[in-house]
Parts: C-alpha cells; structure tokens; sequence
C-alpha cells in the first residue's frame, strides 16, 4: 500500500469513528465503450432489444469483479446514445462518444449508422462493431472495423439454398419472389445478395420496391408488387416495419409466405403480430434458434429481467460485448484502439457462444451459420437441413 493510500485509510477509519461513515475519494477505474442504437423511431424495439442485451453482460461481468486489464480492475460502464435509425444521427452519436466519452470502442446493431461512423473511426482511434450483413462492410479496408454477425457474401447462397429445402421438403412450390428493398446500403446489399441466389436456385424475382424503415404506409410499394402474382415476398428490416408490411399486405389479399433478414427476430414478430398473419414467414436465424442449455438460459434470464421476450439481436449484443471486454483483457490495455482490434482473433477463439461465432479474419469477418427459423401457430421453429 502507498503512503497516500495508508494515509486515506487512517483518515477513514477516523472519519467512521466520529461520523459512522467513510466515503473514499478515489474514483474506481472505468472502462467506457459507446453503443449507437436506435432507442426511438421505428426501430426502437431493434434498438433496445440490442441495448439489454449489453446491459446484461455488463451486469454480469460486473458482478463477477469487472475486467482485470495490465493488473487493474476496472468497471464496465457502456454509454448509449440513441440515433433514431438515422444516419447523420450516428455520426454525432459517434462524434460525442469519442470526443466526450473517450471511448475505444463503439458497437451498433445496424449499417445504417455503421457506414457513416467508418469516415472517422480510424482517426479518432476506436474500434467500429456493428452488425452490419453487407459485405462492403469489411471490403473497404477500415483497420479498426469488426462485424459480429454473418457477412452475406458468405452465408446467403447456402441459406437460399436451405429455404428452398425447406419449400420442397413441405410440398410447396415458391419461384417468384417480390423485393420489399429497404433504403439502406444492408437493405440493397442484402437484397441483391439474395436475388442473385434466388435465381441460381431456379427463382424469379419479379418485382422490386423500396421504403423507408421508419414509415407506416407501405400499400403504394403492395399495390406495385401484388399484380405480378409474387408466391413469396422478401421483407429486409426490423421487424416493426415488417410486421406492418405482413399486415397490410394480408389486408390487400396476399397468402403466400414472407421471407424475412436476419434484421427481424421470430419472438418479435410473432409479439407485434396475430398468428393467422405471421404463419409461414421464414426468417434468417443464426444458431439462437435451437433449444441449448446455454441460449435457453440467457433467454429465460433476459425475460425475467426485462419482462419482454428477447430478439436475436439481444443475444448479439450480449456476445458482442463479452467478446470486446475478453479483447481488452486479452490486449492489456484499454486505451489503444489498435492493440484491442489485435486482441481480438485471440479473445474470440477462447470464448464460446451462443452463435458458434469463430475465426476473425484480417478483414473483420468472423463465421456466423445461419439457419430457416419458421412461424408457425404463434411459435418458432428452426430448419436446419438435416431434418428427416
């Protein structure tokens, strides 16, 4: 113990014995990271969903004693900015967070306010997360720019191939696909990713139309899309927007399947939507879907912690957060950008989770197997291909 420290010990102890309190001064360690979601608007639930499942990992590894880095203990205290599922909203989410916050490290559930944030993250030093599927996310050579979920180049041919199984194996013949493409680089990228192996597999896409995330009136993109007798329609966003998009698209007469990202989590949708209008959306589900001990634990804790039920994105945020603080311990600092991104292949290859997450590449890329979730009779399924 210093001479300061031994000092402020005596003065305590006096202070306890006239006043029956001590108070310490010294202020704990802190690790900050930044978190850019969306907590209004219309994808607030995204947002938040991504937001509690941060908080929860943070609680736990608080709990557990926080993150020992270079021999120091230090609290976990992530710092949320809201950006409205807006773009320039980012970029002053992440402009104040590095500036004010000092963070060396920002997560996002979206492209949306990843690809903005990449024009600085390298010169104000801190590592990019985001959630972003689009591939240019990891082809523009950003340094410090990691994704936690799949990269669509990698993982939409054998997942269209895996819808079509799913089709063939319950006797049902979908070819023409519609394209609800939202206006964002992950909507274009995705849906260009999976008309490309859509027609591979033998399909049509007979319609595109584009809309806006945050808007509730999607019967003009319909009416342009239902006329060409589509037998499935392609949903691209979170799932408030989609579940209005189900809606009115039952309403104009619809009754074929929707096909929906990985943007949307089945638990949600089947919330925001009755069972006769959800049934038969398929939606891109990472290993979350199975029932494991592990995943059913983490939803079952997050249910009762919240008293909601959690998405996919929920368990992103957890795992993503975990791995970055495992990447901090693992660099021995928690200042320097570059050194925590070099950490970060090593962290992740010693930390199971609930998405089989593995093997960060120099580009950013981690493996991330997708699977069919289904909705049917007001619950979630999952097609895996090896069914029999």
């Amino acid at each position: 113990m210093s001479t300061s420290d031994r000092l402020r010990a005596i003065l305590c102890a006096s202070f306890a014995v006239m006043f029956g309190v001590c108070t310490e001064s010294k202020a704990a360690d802190m690790f900050k990271f930044g978190v850019v979601t969306p907590l209004s608007g219309g994808a607030a639930d995204y947002g938040i969903a991504f937001q509690n499942g941060i908080k929860m990992a943070v609680e736990e590894i608080n709990k557990a004693g926080g993150a020992t880095v270079g021999g120091k203990n230090y609290t976990i205290e992530p710092v949320f900015c809201d950006d409205e599922f807006k773009p320039d909203k980012a970029v002053n989410c992440g402009k104040e967070l590095s500036a004010q916050h000092k963070v060396r490290a920002i997560m996002t559930p979206s492209s949306l306010a990843a690809f903005p944030m990449m024009g600085f993250n390298q010169q104000e030093n801190f590592v990019l997360m985001a959630t972003s599927q689009t591939p240019k996310f990891t082809a523009m050579g950003n340094k410090l720019a990691v994704r936690f979920i799949n990269n669509t180049d990698r993982t939409m041919g054998p997942w269209v191939e895996l819808v079509n199984k799913y089709f063939q194996k319950n006797g049902k013949q979908i070819k023409k696909a519609a394209i609800m493409e939202v206006n964002t680089e992950l909507g274009k990228s995705w849906a260009d990713n999976f008309a490309k192996a859509w027609t591979k597999e033998g399909g049509t896409i007979i319609g595109k139309a584009s809309y806006d995330a945050n808007a509730t009136d999607f019967y003009p993109q319909l009416s342009t899309l239902l006329p060409n007798a589509p037998d499935a329609i392609v949903l691209t966003t979170v799932c408030q927007p989609s579940a209005i998009v189900i809606k009115q698209a039952r309403e104009l007469g619809f009754k074929g399947p929707f096909i929906n990202s990985a943007a949307c989590s089945g638990e949600e949708l089947l919330k925001l939507l009755p069972t006769e209008q959800s049934d038969g959306t398929l939606l891109e589900v990472g290993s979350w879907a199975f029932h494991e001990p592990t995943i059913d634990a983490f939803k079952k804790a997050y249910e009762e912690k919240f008293k909601i039920l959690p998405q996919l994105i929920s368990g992103v945020g957890y795992e993503g957060t975990r791995w970055l603080i495992k990447s901090v311990e693992t660099a021995g600092v928690v200042d320097d950008a570059t050194k925590i991104r070099a950490a970060m292949p090593a962290a992740l290859s010693g930390l199971k989770n609930m998405f089989s997450m593995a093997n960060l590449d120099e580009k950013g890329d981690v493996d991330f197997p997708m699977y069919v979730g289904i909705a049917s009779g007001g619950k979630m399924s999952v097609f895996s291909g090896t069914e029999r």
